[in-house]
């Protein structure tokens, strides 16, 4: 037992070192002693495991008021030291990225595919064509690549790496991670999709420099991630923050999850299409559009002024403001971080969101709040998942980061 508890204590330092020149984008030894509370040997000594592993690299730059001349060493994470692969599954694509140790994407793709309508051995042969495409473009060879992180919607337990629900499938247990990592015989792993991109904003994103935030997502579902005291937090099972599932009216919408009233039955984007769908049957509204009614098509409507579609909107927003404020109440987080597809909505949805937050919320609570809508890419969804197998390579960076071939 003792044995591994100082090989645990080891990984606790060597993570928190590595994480603090990632924060920090270069950083002294010293400087790395004073932030980690480590003593400078042992800096020193895990930093030249480092550099030895060639995880992070030597800067240097003269420090204004010492000796002319004289030049204090900064470390910083190399980039090159490992690529890794994420990839995110949606009701309409797959998308799949290669990334470097700090998250960059080098090489994407996004596939147009009905998810929902095709067999899982089916989407892990294009998932598999995918990564295939995106190592090779990087110029890689797959015994290069440390990791692949899956994102998607549902319940999952990240930690056992196995899928209980999603909406994606009905047929029970997703077995996609161990499809995946049996083809290519490298370690896999799978989240929640708002808990990848909750990553990536802690790590890379609009969550560094905050310890208590969360992220909401808005797609085909709404979903959130919760840091808290810099952690994510996953609840007892790994099923936490489901927030699009929390009721907003229980007289209201049937949710795809079988429950009346979900945030989500209003503010998804295919909840928010099938209502204009509605309007149209009912004869509220008239769309002179032809084809499949799409959500850009409902916001294009929208901005020009017609009724109906601004209505559900506004009332997508005002749900959507109305849940956030309870979230606020409970978390009392520094920022709240809109993202996700659904952003494109814009002003028609979130100036009713806002309005909602600060009428619901205490001023002491509202005042130190900031809401971000990040500008939305998709293959943020992909870089996301990167970022769950890049968190399991910094917590072990020697056992876990593969030489690049």
């Amino acid at each position: 037992m003792a044995v591994a508890n100082k090989e645990l204590i080891r990984e606790i330092n060597r993570f928190n070192i590595l994480n603090a020149i990632r924060n920090a984008g270069a950083i002294s030894r010293v400087e790395l002693a004073e932030l980690t509370g480590q003593s400078r040997a042992a800096v020193t000594n895990i930093t030249a495991r480092l550099l030895e592993e060639g995880l992070i690299y030597a800067k240097e730059r003269v420090e204004q008021g010492r000796q002319r001349g004289r030049k204090r060493v900064r470390l910083a994470i190399n980039p090159q030291a490992a690529y890794v692969v994420g990839v995110k599954l949606s009701s309409f694509r797959v998308s799949v990225a290669v990334t470097d140790m700090q998250a960059e994407v080098q090489s994407h793709v996004i596939v147009p595919v009905r998810t929902q309508e095709r067999a899982v051995e089916f989407v892990a042969d294009l998932i598999e064509d995918g990564i295939r495409h995106c190592v090779s473009e990087v110029g890689l060879h797959l015994e290069g690549i440390s990791g692949i992180g899956i994102g998607l919607p549902g319940f999952i337990d990240s930690r056992s790496g196995s899928c209980f629900w999603t909406p994606l499938y009905t047929d029970g247990k997703l077995p996609l991670r161990e499809l995946l990592e049996n083809r290519f015989e490298i370690p896999t792993y799978i989240e929640n999709d708002t808990n990848t991109v909750t990553l990536a904003h802690q790590w890379f994103g609009e969550g560094r420099g905050h310890d208590n935030f969360l992220v909401v997502t808005l797609e085909d579902g709404v979903g959130m991630g919760i840091v808290v005291n810099g952690q994510l937090y996953r609840g007892a099972h790994g099923f936490a923050a489901e927030f699009g599932h929390l009721v907003i009216d229980a007289e209201g919408r049937r949710c795809r999850c079988g429950k009346i009233g979900c945030i989500e039955a209003y503010a998804s984007n295919f909840s928010i299409v099938a209502a204009a769908r509605a309007a149209l049957e009912a004869g509220t509204w008239q769309w002179p559009g032809e084809g499949e009614l799409t959500y850009d098509a409902v916001i294009a409507a929208a901005e020009t002024g017609a009724a109906a579609p601004k209505a559900i909107l506004a009332r997508a927003g005002t749900y959507l403001g109305q849940g956030i404020a309870g979230l606020v109440q409970l978390f009392n987080p520094s920022r709240i971080i809109m993202s996700g597809d659904g952003i494109r909505a814009g002003d028609l949805m979130f100036a009713p969101m806002r309005a909602a937050i600060d009428a619901h919320v205490n001023p002491g609570l509202r005042r130190d709040l900031e809401v971000v809508i990040h500008k939305w890419r998709d293959i943020d969804w992909a870089r996301g998942a990167a970022s769950l197998v890049l968190q399991e390579l910094y917590k072990s960076p020697f056992n876990r980061v593969r030489p690049v071939i």
